[in-house]
């Protein structure tokens, strides 16, 4: 069985890119008609939440940011014009069609154990789409288009095929010109960390203990475009697997504190999730409990359902495993199927029955409204200093285009 929850990770991570764009949006704009309103003031202090206007404001937030986007892109593309590179990576250069969101919330807390109804009596939970046998399946395909619809199918497609037909030495010559030796060489994973240490004959970077790995500083034009926009770009550390050092140069913006977020989701749903253990334990899966951000975690159970052992995502080299803090899950019966077709009809029948008892006891709609409630508040919450950042995106926008003016 392949990485059990590899697509998961990749819808999950999708889906809570949307959410942190809209909540730093929906906190932050301010429309051409006016920031900084009365009644964004009155939700801030606890009044009621306008959840579309806070939707609306998230889309203007992106708009921005992708005009902004346009405007950096363009100061780079003209320093680079000028040192004889006409044609250019659109990966890098030439995506900004802003997206229109359509909620606040792209991934809620039920979504792995909580399909809809007809999901659930089709595909279950979706686990056998992990397994060796159907992994790589044109069913597996078909069940996450019907699953996960594809948030941004509807974005343009570029056209990329002038640069990728260019000669490697051509590319790679561009790449330096864009963004530095020390950058072109980190994506080629042959780049050597700030500091003491070097690169291992995998490619990976190694650094002297003690040391916060850190990414490659940029270069080239775009080193001349934050020079000229920003100035002098800056380190700030990321909470992430013990610390890493990236390079900033826009304004930071800001952010509600997703931690506290799902646990007050949690603890306003305290109730509500014991009305829901209660249903699927009279429907004959007992032993479940929530976690203190509101989800029943499934990994465990469905690995041993599938592979016999529980799930392992593994430990990235040099680091250290985090210790699990989710309660475990419950046994599997004792007389789960053996092949592999009963256990897919097995994770099929569980399926269907936790999704009855989310929409008899009304449990899916009540935590949906609920984590609805939640977000928007905590977005609300951050409005304020949002609109600050908004008004200094606008200003940059304005500076980028006096400097393409000349």
């Amino acid at each position: 069985m392949r990485e059990f929850d590899r697509r998961d990770h990749t819808v999950r991570w999708r889906l809570a890119g949307l959410i942190v764009v809209a909540a730093l949006a929906a906190t932050a704009a301010c429309s051409e008609s006016g920031g900084g309103s009365d009644d964004a003031e009155d939700a801030a202090d606890g009044g009621t939440v306008d959840a579309a206007g806070l939707l609306e404001m998230a889309n203007e937030n992106v708009r921005l940011s992708k005009e902004l986007d346009a405007a950096e892109d363009r100061v780079i593309a003209e320093c680079l014009e000028e040192q004889g590179f006409d044609v250019h990576d659109q990966r890098e250069l030439g995506q900004h069609e802003p997206y229109e969101l359509t909620s606040l919330v792209d991934y809620y807390p039920t979504q792995e154990f909580l399909p809809e109804a007809s999901i659930a009596a089709e595909w279950g939970f979706g686990w056998w789409a992990h397994t060796e046998e159907m992994f790589d399946s044109e069913e597996t395909q078909d069940y996450y288009e019907a699953a996960f619809p594809d948030p941004f199918a509807d974005e343009p497609v570029f056209d990329n095929s002038a640069f990728e037909s260019l000669p490697d030495d051509e590319r790679r010559a561009w790449s330096v010109a864009y963004q530095g030796e020390e950058a072109t060489a980190a994506l080629e994973g042959t780049g050597e960390p700030a500091g003491e240490g070097g690169s291992s004959e995998d490619g990976s970077l190694e650094f002297d203990e003690g040391a916060m790995p850190s990414g490659p500083k940029p270069g080239g034009c775009q080193l001349e475009m934050i020079e000229a926009l920003y100035g002098e770009p800056k380190q700030v550390e990321l909470d992430l697997d013990g610390g890493y050092l990236m390079w900033q140069w826009r304004p930071e913006q800001p952010v509600v504190d997703f931690e506290a977020m799902e646990a007050e989701y949690a603890n306003r749903m305290s109730e509500e999730h014991g009305v829901f253990l209660d249903c699927i334990t009279e429907a004959g899966y007992a032993g479940w409990e929530f976690n203190d951000t509101g989800r029943l975690v499934m990994s465990d159970y469905s690995a041993m359902l599938y592979t016999g052992e529980p799930f392992d995502e593994g430990v990235p080299p040099g680091e250290e495993a985090v210790a699990d803090t989710n309660p475990p899950a419950p046994d599997l019966p004792a007389d789960v199927p053996a092949d592999f077709e009963g256990k897919r009809a097995y994770e099929i029948e569980m399926a269907v029955a936790f999704a009855d008892c989310g929409d008899g006891t009304g449990y899916r709609e009540t935590a949906a409204s609920t984590y609805d409630t939640v977000v928007a508040e905590h977005y609300t919450a951050i409005e304020v200093d949002t609109y600050t950042w908004q008004d200094q995106i606008r200003d940059y926008t304005v500076k980028a285009q006096e400097l393409i003016a000349g």
